[in-house]
């Protein structure tokens, strides 16, 4: 009942309106009709002067005055005209869309099977609601791209950051490797002589010095390499003992083992841990995409 009210209403306020747009017609349509019969009685004024001036020249200038007021009066009401036209036909288009708007809004009622818009007004709340909506969605639509943008800045940066760190690392390991190599190489070569020297059975006092020489001179490098990161080396009261000296190399060996062992080891979880970072970070994108 409110809504057929509320329908009335608004087409009585529609006939209001009408009638009005009608009495503005009938207005403008008298102001023509004076207009014109004004514009008649002016051209036969106008005729009768141009006689009247032939015989009365001392009348021009007044003429021409009287001429060029009633000519700014005419252009005055004819665009007056205009404008009245112009606004009646202003009138008429905005009367025709409200006429559709409100033919549209009877039909989403007469549709409207669940009685869930009781009056035009409730329909263009909805219309409102929903827009607000839109808005809101849209703004968060741009805070979800943007936080995704700055993850995938910082998350290159760690990346890259990682790379750096692994190839560091690799350099380190390959140091490590050639050094353990060339000890390895060294450390060969001296075997094989002192085991020579041993089956020969040398008794020379050279001989022997040669082997202790080479015993001192792969002792001293261990002890030079292993000093600043263990105690061991520092009992010079046995240095001159050569099994105290193959067996501090071979520790030595043992030491630069390990740590290639640690360096492979290191570099294989950080390996994981890159690779976990990156299937978390396509985990959230696929998120923030759904």
């Amino acid at each position: 009942m409110e809504a057929q009210k509320e329908l009335d209403a608004k087409r009585e306020l529609y006939m209001v309106r009408m009638a009005r747009v009608r009495e503005v017609e009938e207005v403008i349509a008298a102001d023509r009709a004076r207009l014109q019969d004004k514009l008649v009685r002016y051209y036969k004024f106008i005729q009768e002067n141009e006689i009247k001036r032939t015989r009365a020249s001392r009348k021009a200038v007044t003429e021409e005055r009287i001429k060029k007021e009633r000519e700014e009066q005419i252009a005055e009401l004819t665009q007056r005209l205009e404008d009245l036209n112009n606004r009646r036909e202003e009138m008429r288009r905005q009367y025709d869309l409200y006429a559709k708007y409100q033919q549209y809004l009877e039909e989403v009622l007469q549709r409207n099977d669940c009685d869930e818009y009781q009056s035009p007004r409730d329909i263009i709340q909805r219309w409102n609601t929903l827009q607000e909506n839109t808005k809101v969605l849209q703004r968060r639509k741009t805070q979800l791209e943007e936080e995704l943008l700055r993850n995938k800045n910082s998350l290159n940066m760690k990346r890259q950051k990682k790379n750096n760190e692994s190839v560091d690392l690799q350099n380190q390991l390959n140091e490590l490797q050639a050094t353990y190599e060339s000890m390895q190489k060294s450390i060969k070569i001296k075997q094989d002589e002192l085991e020579r020297c041993i089956s020969q059975r040398s008794t020379t006092s050279r001989t022997v010095s040669h082997v202790r020489m080479a015993c001192k001179n792969l002792y001293d490098r261990c002890i030079a390499w292993t000093a600043p990161y263990s105690g061991r080396g520092k009992f010079e009261a046995r240095e001159a003992d050569v099994l105290y000296q193959l067996h501090v190399i071979g520790d030595c060996l043992r030491d630069f083992q390990d740590v290639i062992a640690a360096h492979q080891q290191r570099r294989q979880q950080q390996q994981q841990q890159l690779l976990l970072q990156v299937a978390e970070s396509h985990a959230a994108k696929e998120e923030g995409e759904e």
